[in-house]
């Protein structure tokens, strides 16, 4: 069944404006999205949690910089903000806030959570405003507490269906999914989890592999692992139970990419921005942290006075042209595939009428 949101790819062919003007044209450009964090601290324990790689110091983006960026990221040029990490955004005080300050402003605005801490105003809020919300759901039932650290199972579950019961007895916009990090101990409630999707009414359940380099599930799991054929097997059977309500899709693109990716450098940065929990601006995840690759900090700077930067723009230059992604990076990238595509884009084949 088709995957409408294109949520194994990416979405640059209607943005093609903005990659010529910087790819062709060589100018200067906003970035189309930003990727954020809230907070540096979450109250779930996550077998696979990328957080504990970055650094998750129990700090968070004041209220003001936060609200301050709601306002400045329209006026800069940026189309819509995610809000997915690094920590768990809902625990944020000013979390419905930004998200309703962030719409108010034309910003189309996402969530990613774990949606322990939800409740029905907060539901009833993001649903009616947000583009789409997502559970970050790795396991069911018994397997919860396995992969997710903690016994809030019954809670989450009751969440996601007051979130679908909101959408449709208002008829609310918001697209709401689930996401299955796949882990050795995930993997038996792949099926399990997909029924559980299908019941409760969500648009889709996307299921993707896990990154954390330094995870030590990595040390246990031989790297090729999720590109198994016993697993694609399952994933393949998952995808198989899509109805025209609910989409299963597994990310076999990021799955296949893992290791092999066709680009040497990072090309896309200029067309997604990234911000961590604590204010601090970077290329990507992976990097949080490294000062070398801090594009600067929201505490003292604005979002406008870091995209005008020469230092903002030297990182830039840095990442398209001297970090190397087979060197300098590891794990699955959250730009691989607009990499991939930047990549084809700017090495342009010969005998290009002939398509």
């Amino acid at each position: 069944m088709i995957d409408k949101w294109k949520l194994d790819g990416n979405k640059l062919l209607w943005h093609m404006d903005r990659v010529h003007k910087h790819y062709v044209q060589g100018k200067r450009i906003a970035p189309i999205m930003i990727d954020m964090g809230l907070t540096k601290f979450c109250n779930i324990k996550c077998e696979f949690c990328y957080g504990y790689f970055q650094n998750m110091n129990g700090s968070m983006i004041p209220g003001d910089k936060l609200l301050q960026l709601m306002n400045d990221a329209p006026k800069a040029g940026v189309k819509a903000i995610a809000i997915v990490g690094d920590g768990e955004p809902t625990l944020h005080p000013d979390f419905i806030n930004a998200v309703v300050t962030g719409t108010d402003n034309g910003l189309d605005m996402a969530v990613a959570t774990n949606g322990v801490k939800l409740d029905m105003n907060g539901l009833a809020e993001l649903v009616a405003r947000l583009t789409w919300l997502r559970f970050n759901l790795s396991a069911i039932e018994e397997g919860y507490e396995v992969v997710h650290g903690r016994p809030y199972w019954e809670t989450v579950k009751h969440n996601i269906q007051l979130a679908v019961e909101l959408k449709k007895k208002f008829d609310l916009k918001a697209t709401i999914g689930l996401q299955m990090v796949l882990t050795p101990n995930a993997f038996p409630y792949i099926l399990r989890e997909a029924q559980f999707a299908i019941d409760s009414g969500v648009d889709y359940f996307v299921i993707k592999q896990f990154s954390d380099p330094h995870c030590d599930l990595m040390s246990k799991v031989d790297s090729n692992w999720a590109n198994s054929p016993e697993v694609l097997e399952v994933l393949k059977k998952a995808e198989q139970m899509s109805t025209f309500g609910t989409r299963i899709i597994p990310k076999y693109m990021a799955i296949r990419n893992m290791k092999n990716r066709p680009y040497e450098h990072c090309l896309d940065v200029p067309l997604l921005f990234q911000i961590s929990g604590d204010g601090k601006c970077y290329p990507c995840g992976y990097l949080f942290g490294n000062e070398k690759y801090c594009y600067g900090d929201l505490n003292t700077q604005s979002l406008g006075e870091i995209l005008n930067s020469d230092h903002y723009w030297n990182v830039i230059k840095e990442m398209q042209t001297v970090f190397d992604v087979r060197k300098d990076c590891c794990g699955c990238c959250r730009h691989d595939s607009t990499n991939e595509f930047i990549h084809n884009f700017v090495n342009k084949p010969g005998h290009i009428n002939f398509i």
